[in-house]
C-alpha cells in the first residue's frame, strides 16, 4: 500500500527518537529518511519480496504498477523510486534482524553458512560408515547474471564514455558472494606474492591432463578469458553448491570470462574454513573431496602447479568432471576424470548447476541494468529463498529419487552376472582391470614420434613434387607446340602459355627445396622412389594421419551438436531460434564429415565399414569414436574393445555404482535425521532461554527455526516411503533414525534430552505413527512465542 499524508497516530512519536522509527513501529516503511510524506506498509514490501525470490522476472515497475491499477490511480516513475527506498530500508531490516539471530545463535562467522549449508553432506554423525569422499561438490561460471556498466555517451562510437556509476558504500550479499579482492589474488600474474610460492618446471599433471581437451571449451579460449573491455562491468556469476544444489559460495565475473582464478579462489576459501572447522570441533583426519566442473583435467593441472596445491593435497581435495560434460573429453580423459570411473562417486552427475542456472536465469531481465549493490542483494535473497524454501523442501524428494532409481537399477544384477560369465569373466575386477589395459594402451598413443611426422611431409612434398613436374611436362610439352597460327588473329596465347610453364618451374624449386630440407633432417642416403619400401610405409602412415584427422572433425561436429541439444529446452536462454539454426547447418556438416570420413575409410590398408550418418549422431559418447582412429587390426581383437563387452561394462559400472549411491543415502538419510532433531531442540533451547529478557528477538528465533521446520514432516514422510520401496533391504532400517551429531550445538545448561529416547522418536515418526500431541504441542508454544512478541512490542 503507498499511502500519501497517512493520519497516523502521533502519540507514538515521542516514544523515539526518530519519526522513522515510529512509522515502522506502526507498520510503515518511510519513502525517505527524512520527509515523510509517502511511505509503504511493511505488508506489501513483505509481499513483493516474496513474490521476486518465487518469481524473479517480477521487478519492480511493474509491481508498482500493479498498485496503482488496484488504488486507481497513474501510474508515475517517481514512485518506482519510493518503492526502491523503502524497499531497501525493509531489506536492510530484514539483513538486520538476521545478523541479529546468528548472533544470538553464535552463527556470525562469516563462513558458517557455507560449512552449514546441507545437512545430508556437512552434519556427520557419530560412528557413521567413512565415505570414499565425504563430500561431492560442483562448480561453474554462468554469463546470464551480467550487468551494464553506467556510463556517459561518448562522442567516438569505438571509444567507450567515462564511467558514471554513484558511490554506494553498501555491499549486499556479503553471506554468499567472495570479495573481488580476495578473488584477484588467486590471478596467475598474482602466485609469485604467495608466501613459500615456487614457480615449478613445466610438467605434466599428477593426474595427467591430457591435452586437447581445452580446446574444445569456449570458456578456455583466450578470446573468452582475458579481459573484456565491453559494455558490462560484472560479466556473469561463478557458483559452487553441493550435490544437493545448496550453494556454498559466489564470485563475480568482473570484465573478464570464466578465468581459473574463480575456480581457485573459491577452493581456497572453502577448503581453509573446512580445515579451521575440523581443528576446532576436534574431527577425524580430513576425507576425500571431489568437485567437479567442467574442464576438471585442465583446472587439475593449474591446481597441482598453483600455490594451493599443499591444501588441496592435506584436504585430499581433487577435480573430476560431470557426466554431461564428459561427452566432450576424449577417453583417456575420461577414464581418469569422469565420474563413471571414479570409486565412490555413486549415481551422482555434479551436473547440479545446470539445473541452477536454469532457476536463475530468470534474474538476468531484473538485474541487468542494476546497481552494484541491488544486483547482489536480488542474487543473495534468491539463493537465500533458494537454500531454505527450495533446496532443503526438496533434499529429503533428493534422496527418495535416488535411492528408487539405485534399486532400479540393481534389480539387472543378476542379468549383467550372467553375461559376465558367459564371455569367461568371474569377478569383476577383471572390468576394472579392462580399464587399466586400455588407459595404458591409450597413454602409449598419446603423440606422433616427431620422426614419423617428418617421414609423412616428406611423403607429401615428394608427392606433389611429381604432380608438378607433371604439370611442368605438360605446360612445356604445350609452350613447344605452340603456334600462332592455329589461333584467330585476335587471340593471343603466347604470354599465358609461358607465364603457366613459369609458375609451374617456380613451384617445383620450392618443393624441391622443402624435399631436400627434410631429405638431410631425416638423414637420408638417398632419395626415395616411389618403388622403394620407405615411400610405402610414409605412404601408408599418411593415409592413417588423413584418417584419424576425418575421425577429429567428425568427433569436434557431433560434440558441437550434443551441447546445442542440450541448450536446445533449457529455459531463459533466449537462443531457441539460433540453436535450432545451428543444428540444421550442424547437421549438414556432420553428413559431409561422414563422407570424408568414409572416403579416407576406404584408402586404409584393412578399410574401415563406412558409417553413416544415423550411426554417428546416436553416438552416447564422443569417445566411442576414440577406438576408430586406431588403424592397428589388433586393437579390435582386445576383449576391452570388443563393442559387445564395452557395453557390459558400462553397465557392469552402474551397478556399481548403484551400490555406492546407497551406501551414501544411508549415511545422508542419518545426518539428516539427526539434524532435523538436534537444530530444532537447540533453537527451542535458545528461542525459551531469550524470550523473557528479550521477547521479539525469541520471536524472531521461532520464525527463523520454523523456515527449515515447516519441511521436517515432509521429509519423515518421504524417507518413510523408502522403506516400503521393491528390494529395500530391511536391515538397512538401522540408518533410519537419529544418531549424535558432531556439529550439535547445545544452549548453556539445557542439555539435550536422552539420545537413546530420541532414536527411539525418530524410528515411530518414521514408521508412520501418529504424532498429533507433538503437533498441538508445538502449536501452543507458536502461539505462546507470538503473544509474548506482541505484549513486548506493545509496551516498548
Amino acid at each position: 500500500m503507498l499511502a500519501e499524508n497517512t493520519d497516523i497516530d502521533l502519540a507514538y512519536f515521542q516514544k523515539d527518537q526518530y519519526i522513522s522509527s515510529s512509522l515502522v513501529r506502526q507498520g510503515y516503511f518511510p519513502c525517505s529518511p527524512l520527509l515523510h510524506k509517502s511511505v509503504i506498509s511493511t505488508r506489501t514490501l513483505e509481499l513483493y519480496h516474496h513474490l521476486f525470490v518465487r518469481c524473479p522476472r517480477l521487478s519492480i515497475q511493474p509491481f508498482v504498477r500493479a498498485l496503482c491499477d488496484l488504488h486507481g490511480i497513474r501510474f508515475r516513475n517517481h514512485l518506482c523510486v519510493q518503492f526502491s527506498e523503502a524497499y531497501d530500508a525493509f531489506r536492510a531490516v530484514k539483513t538486520s534482524i538476521l545478523s541479529s539471530i546468528k548472533t544470538v545463535l553464535g552463527r556470525d562467522n562469516p563462513d558458517w553458512r557455507s560449512l552449514n549449508a546441507c545437512p545430508a553432506c556437512q552434519y556427520p554423525t557419530a560412528g557413521e560408515s567413512e565415505l570414499e569422499f565425504e563430500m561431492l561438490a560442483a562448480m561453474d561460471g554462468n554469463d546470464s547474471l551480467k550487468r551494464v556498466e553506467r556510463r556517459e555517451a561518448s562522442g567516438d562510437a569505438s571509444t567507450p564514455g567515462r564511467v558514471k556509476e554513484r558511490y554506494d558504500p553498501r555491499v549486499g550479499g556479503r553471506d554468499y558472494f567472495l570479495d573481488p579482492k580476495e578473488v584477484d589474488e588467486w590471478d596467475i600474474k598474482n602466485w609469485r606474492n604467495q608466501e613459500g610460492w615456487k614457480e615449478p618446471a613445466p610438467q605434466l599433471s599428477k593426474t595427467g591432463a591430457e591435452k586437447g581437451c581445452e580446446d574444445r571449451w569456449e570458456n578456455m579460449k583466450k578470446s573468452h578469458t582475458e579481459a573484456d573491455r565491453g559494455i558490462f562491468d560484472e560479466t556473469g556469476i561463478f557458483v559452487a553448491t553441493c550435490r544437493h544444489m545448496f550453494v556454498l559460495w559466489a564470485l563475480d565475473m568482473i570484465k573478464s570470462g570464466e578465468q581459473r582464478k574463480y575456480a581457485l579462489a573459491f577452493l581456497h576459501r572453502f577448503l581453509s574454513a573446512i580445515k579451521e572447522e575440523r581443528a576446532n570441533l576436534g574431527l577425524r583426519s580430513p576425507g576425500k573431496k571431489a568437485f567437479g566442473y567442467d574442464i576438471g583435467c585442465q583446472l587439475q593441472t593449474t591446481l597441482d602447479t598453483s600455490p594451493l596445491q599443499p591444501l588441496a593435497e592435506e584436504e585430499n581435495a581433487r577435480m573430476v568432471t560431470g557426466s554431461l560434460h564428459g561427452h566432450a573429453h576424449n577417453r583417456l580423459c575420461q577414464l581418469k576424470f569422469l565420474l563413471s570411473y571414479i570409486n565412490g562417486c555413486g549415481l551422482e552427475d555434479l551436473e547440479v548447476l545446470e539445473r541452477l542456472f536454469s532457476l536463475s536465469n530468470a534474474l538476468a531481465m531484473a538485474i541487468r541494468h542494476a546497481s552494484k549493490f541491488h544486483r547482489r542483494q536480488m542474487i543473495s535473497s534468491w539463493f537465500y529463498h533458494h537454500d531454505n524454501f527450495e533446496a532443503y523442501a526438496n533434499l529429503s524428494k533428493f534422496i527418495y529419487n535416488n535411492y528408487r532409481q539405485a534399486l532400479t537399477i540393481l534389480e539387472a544384477k543378476d542379468s549383467v552376472i550372467s553375461r559376465m560369465r558367459a564371455i569367461g569373466v568371474l569377478d569383476g575386477k577383471e572390468i576394472f582391470g579392462w580399464l587399466d589395459e586400455e588407459k595404458e594402451y591409450l597413454e602409449s598413443r598419446r603423440e606422433e614420434p616427431e620422426e614419423d611426422l617428418n617421414r609423412m611431409d616428406l611423403y607429401v612434398k615428394q608427392v606433389k613434387l611429381n604432380e608438378c613436374r607433371a604439370r611442368l611436362e605438360a605446360a612445356h610439352s604445350a609452350f613447344i607446340a605452340y603456334n600462332p597460327s592455329d589461333y584467330p588473329a585476335n587471340v593471343k596465347r603466347t604470354n599465358a602459355v609461358e607465364q603457366t610453364m613459369q609458375h609451374e618451374q617456380e613451384k617445383e624449386e620450392k618443393l624441391m627445396s622443402e624435399v631436400h630440407f627434410l631429405e638431410r633432417r631425416l638423414e637420408l642416403k638417398e632419395p626415395w622412389t616411389e618403388d622403394s619400401e620407405e615411400w610405402k610405409k610414409a605412404e601408408e602412415m599418411f593415409k592413417n594421419h588423413s584418417y584419424r584427422k576425418a575421425v577429429n572433425r567428425l568427433e569436434g561436429l557431433i560434440v558441437a551438436r550434443i551441447f546445442e541439444l542440450s541448450k536446445m529446452h533449457m529455459a531463459g536462454t533466449g537462443m531457441r531460434q539460433h540453436l535450432g539454426k545451428a543444428l540444421k547447418t550442424r547437421s549438414k556438416a556432420i553428413q559431409e564429415a561422414v563422407r570424408t570420413y568414409n572416403t579416407a575409410a576406404a584408402k586404409l590398408s584393412l578399410p574401415r565399414e563406412a558409417l553413416s550418418y544415423d550411426e554417428v549422431v546416436e553416438k552416447a559418447y564422443v569417445s566411442e569414436l576414440d577406438f576408430l582412429k586406431d588403424t592397428d587390426s589388433n586393437i579390435h581383437e582386445k576383449i576391452w574393445a570388443v563393442p559387445a563387452n564395452r557395453v557390459l561394462m558400462t553397465e557392469y559400472f552402474k551397478l556399481f555404482r548403484a551400490s555406492e549411491e546407497l551406501d551414501r543415502l544411508h549415511v545422508e538419510i542419518h545426518r539428516l535425521l539427526t539434524y532435523m532433531k538436534e537444530e530444532q531442540e537447540y533453537l527451542r533451547a535458545v528461542e525459551l532461554n531469550i524470550s523473557e529478557n528479550n521477547p521479539q528477538l525469541a520471536y524472531q528465533v521461532s520464525l527463523y527455526r520454523w523456515e527449515r521446520g515447516r519441511f521436517n514432516d515432509l521429509h519423515r514422510l518421504r524417507l518413510r516411503n523408502i522403506i516400503s520401496l521393491p528390494g529395500f533391504d530391511a536391515t538397512n532400517r538401522r540408518f533410519f533414525r537419529a544418531g549424535v551429531g558432531l556439529k550439535c550445538q547445545s544452549q548453556g545448561e539445557d542439555e539435550r534430552a536422552d539420545d537413546n529416547m530420541g532414536e527411539e522418536m525418530d524410528v515411530d515418526r518414521v514408521n508412520g505413527e501418529d504424532d498429533s500431541d507433538s503437533e498441538g504441542e508445538e502449536g501452543d508454544i507458536q502461539a505462546e512465542a507470538q503473544v509474548t512478541a506482541i505484549l513486548g512490542v506493545a509496551v516498548d
